[in-house]
């Protein structure tokens, strides 16, 4: 009870501070992006990492490719916004084949069952993995490196 008198009494006796002298940093738009941001986080954790955990310890651990590599892939094919959330939405919701961007995946884990998610939450997870940086796995990080010191550099 004495810190809620407290603090009415710092509000009381506090000097005003007129509208033009705040610094906002911060737009009501740029808030809302990062909360769907985040949302979308915690959505990809939950209905994605099932089968595309960064986390795996190997590749022979894994049931399915890296979300860095798809993303990477639907960058390629689709570097604008729009496009690229509009692809991956199209997939993920009807995979098929046809619509698959990455082949040997497929050959290797078959084609990704359709997921139990509402559009709308997908369309978070997808905004999400467009605007985010997505975690490579280590051992798909040291694949990577073995390749480029046999090939003598880059790719």
């Amino acid at each position: 009870m004495i810190s809620i008198l407290f603090l009415l009494q710092l509000l009381v006796n506090s000097p005003e501070v007129p509208a033009k002298d705040l610094e906002f940093t911060s737009s009501p738009i740029d808030i809302r992006e990062e909360l769907i941001s985040d949302e979308g986080l915690v959505l990809l954790q939950k209905h994605c990492y099932a089968c595309h955990n960064p986390k795996s310890k190997s590749h022979d651990e894994i049931i399915a490719p890296p979300l860095w590599g798809m993303k990477k892939h639907y960058l390629e094919a689709y570097p604008e916004k729009a496009e690229f959330e509009k692809a991956m939405m199209n997939f993920i919701q009807n995979p098929t084949e046809e619509k698959a961007l990455m082949k040997g995946p497929i050959k290797r884990f078959g084609l990704m069952p359709k997921p139990a998610v509402s559009n709308e939450d997908l369309q978070k997870i997808v905004s999400y993995i467009y605007a985010n940086e997505i975690e490579n796995p280590a051992w798909h990080i040291e694949k990577d490196n073995q390749k480029k010191n046999k090939s003598g550099g880059l790719r």
